[in-house]
């Protein structure tokens, strides 16, 4: 699969949320790849290139000071009070702070959002899931919303976007990477929301996001 979009030459600066992760470990890499700069943030910064951003506290407004745009990759709590003050409340504090400044947001969801009574076992996750998303629609900031389906560490191959969260599948951390450094640099992903899945074809990521409804 190709890098997510090289024409974009200029050196930007961008705010990975939940950088340490699986995901969004393979998210800062690809932005680095591609030559921007990249401040990583987690509940413990390690060096000079990570922040402190803990989604349930309190937050700097400095830390979108100067950033381009900003990915949220972050696994929520397992109790549901705990998942809605990170991926509702947390997510919001962020949407804020990035709508002050007009910079994009991509948040990484998940599917079901809208199905949540057919996983009980995880309904309160879901439930703070949607939220979230709503609270980002809701802030002003431009944004594109990325809801995964069954996460894999398998090869990246192709991919299917759908949007309706109707279906189901799996899809490679690897092609969850790609797609949300692709929304965020891309402004025809903005203002929309998507459900990803492997696929039997690769994807021009901007073409793939101008097919796609806005919200």
């Amino acid at each position: 699969m190709a890098d997510p979009d090289r024409r974009y030459w200029r050196i930007m600066k961008y705010l990975v949320i939940g950088g340490t992760g699986r995901t969004g470990r393979r998210a800062v890499e690809l932005l680095r790849d591609l030559g921007h700069e990249v401040v990583v943030g987690t509940r413990r910064p390690r060096d000079d290139r990570s922040v402190a951003v803990d989604l349930a506290g309190s937050l700097d407004p400095g830390i979108v000071t100067g950033v381009d745009g900003v990915i949220v990759s972050v696994e929520p709590p397992v109790d549901e009070a705990g998942a809605d003050t990170v991926m509702n409340a947390g997510v919001g504090r962020i949407a804020e702070l990035a709508a002050t400044q007009g910079i994009p947001v991509v948040l990484l969801s998940q599917i079901y959002i809208t199905r949540a009574d057919e996983h009980p076992e995880l309904a309160g996750i879901i439930r703070a899931r949607g939220a979230g998303e709503q609270v980002l629609r809701d802030s002003g900031a431009p944004y594109a919303i990325v809801r995964p389906g069954w996460l894999t560490n398998s090869a990246a191959g192709g991919v299917r976007l759908e949007q309706g969260d109707r279906g189901d599948g799996s899809v490679s951390r690897e092609t969850v990477a790609r797609a949300t450094v692709a929304a965020l640099l891309n402004s025809e992903a903005h203002g929309k929301t998507f459900e990803l899945y492997d696929g039997p074809a690769e994807v021009d990521w901007p073409t793939a996001f101008t097919d796609l409804k806005t919200d």
